[in-house]
């Protein structure tokens, strides 16, 4: 009665027991860790401002009666010795030439819209789409008041359109409506009147048609000697620049590749450095260019530095305003984010993390792009050995996941499988108790001899085997 009840317990304290080596795995696998998934960051530092340009400029100074017409646009590069504006008698001369291209424009688009290569290619349903993006883009730079460009968006759009009313047969052609614009250039040739003469350029640059009389203060060589009181002055008074333009003034060149644009930030943080290279992006155009911090002090307010950068690239839109919106990005960087205190190194002193990859703990390499304080970037990369994006990256019980992993490693680790001989068992399993130790030999001295035995036959276990053995040797497969 008393054994049945003996097994009972044992088996219920033999189940409690592994109950609780379960619980104590289980948890050490799930409760104790706190992940984060893996996502893609970017990280980059950036600060906006209003931005004074500083460049070489000349202005073209020329005598003449008459109003001026201007053949390219503003930014357009020319050569020394190109005509740059023409001299009308009058505003209706200009209005009828300006007609005249207005029209010439629109036979072009017709043309280009009846073309039988474009024509017989046009499937309705994307030239729909096209229609619907480009007229969203138009709408957007309505929005936003930037209008340097709507005229070739318009134009675009009206040969979509004319496109599509031919694609699906709404219209046949545009011949009929090319010879009455014909029509209408030819009366209006027989009214235009010459222009009295031209205005050419002197040098070679890039040609704008407005002045604002900061042409000889914000040059490239007195750039150093630019203070925050004149930045601020240049910005407040923009909109009012140019008003007092002398009449004989044509216009200005931009010389060179190379410009500066000077703004005022708050830098209390020290965060920008002379000698970074940041990457500028303006509200004028989709295009960034790569500048260079060239100097950065401090003013009698803690929150207003004065801030110069130096670039080399000029595009047709950077010449066209004096002061527009500029925001400077420093340490623009994409990757994997991983916290910083989910970092550590593996056996092979590798960098990485732990990954929780469904009840396994796995490590995974990183490859640094970008580390602050409280992360890490890590490259994109679809190699599993990295961490990749969606991985769970555990953040809390990271001593406990590397345990997990080792343990997981050596667990899941295939070897063949092979009999390991072990010595002291074998000896002691194969040995008579006569010829080991004596009856009356003591619990301490057989433990004694065990460990002797043992020590002898793991540095010469050929030899231990034959003089414990008396019933011959024992082979091992």
């Amino acid at each position: 009665m008393e054994n049945g009840i003996m097994k009972v317990l044992f088996v219920l304290l033999a189940g409690l027991i592994l109950c609780s080596v379960f619980n104590s795995v289980y948890t050490s696998v799930t409760e104790e860790y706190k992940t984060q998934t893996a996502v893609i960051y970017s990280s980059a530092d950036k600060v906006s401002f209003r931005g004074v340009y500083i460049r070489d400029e000349s202005v073209i100074r020329k005598s003449y009666t008459g109003v001026l017409s201007y053949p390219i646009s503003d930014g357009s590069k020319v050569a020394n010795g190109s005509v740059v504006a023409y001299v009308y008698g009058s505003e209706s001369d200009i209005e009828i030439n300006r007609k005249i291209k207005e029209l010439s424009d629109e036979i072009d688009l017709l043309k280009a819209a009846q073309n039988p290569g474009t024509v017989l290619t046009a499937d309705p349903s994307f030239i729909s789409s096209l229609i619907s993006q480009r007229y969203q883009a138009v709408a957007t730079r309505l929005a936003k008041k930037d209008i340097s460009d709507i005229k070739s968006q318009r134009d675009d759009l009206l040969t979509l359109m004319s496109i599509y009313q031919i694609s699906v047969k709404q219209e046949e052609g545009y011949d009929d409506r090319i010879s009455e614009l014909n029509g209408q250039i030819d009366e209006l040739v027989k009214m235009r009147k010459s222009s009295k003469s031209e205005i050419v350029s002197p040098d070679s640059g890039y040609f704008v048609s407005s002045t604002d009389g900061y042409e000889s203060v914000l040059t490239m060589e007195k750039s150093s000697e630019l203070t925050a009181e004149t930045i601020k002055d240049v910005i407040e008074n923009q909109g009012s620049a140019g008003a007092n333009r002398n009449k004989n003034e044509i216009g200005k060149l931009v010389r060179g590749y190379n410009w500066k644009i000077a703004g005022i930030i708050d830098n209390s943080d020290s965060v920008y450095n002379p000698g970074d290279t940041v990457k500028l992006s303006f509200a004028s155009t989709p295009d960034t260019v790569t500048a260079t911090i060239e100097s950065l002090e401090p003013t009698d307010d803690p929150e207003e530095w004065t801030l110069i950068l130096r670039c080399d690239e000029m595009t047709f839109d950077l010449v066209q305003k004096r002061v527009e919106r500029v925001e400077m990005t420093l340490n623009d960087f994409e990757g994997i984010k991983v916290p910083r205190e989910a970092l550590r190194f593996n056996k092979n002193n590798e960098k990485g993390c732990y990954v929780l990859w469904g009840q396994r703990v796995l490590f995974k390499k990183v490859d640094p792009i970008f580390e602050s304080e409280d992360y890490m970037l890590s490259r994109l990369t679809s190699n599993e050995e990295y961490v990749c994006v969606y991985d769970d990256i555990i953040i809390e019980g990271v001593d406990t996941a590397a345990y997990m992993a080792n343990s997981d490693e050596i667990v899941t680790e295939e070897e063949p499988e092979e009999e390991i001989p072990h010595y002291t068992d074998a000896v002691i399993s194969e040995t008579e108790p006569s010829e080991t130790v004596s009856e009356e030999t003591s619990a301490e001295e057989a433990e004694s001899a065990s460990e002797e035995t043992s020590s002898a036959e793991q540095t010469e276990p050929e030899q231990s085997l034959s003089e414990n053995n008396s019933e011959g040797e024992i082979h091992f497969e």
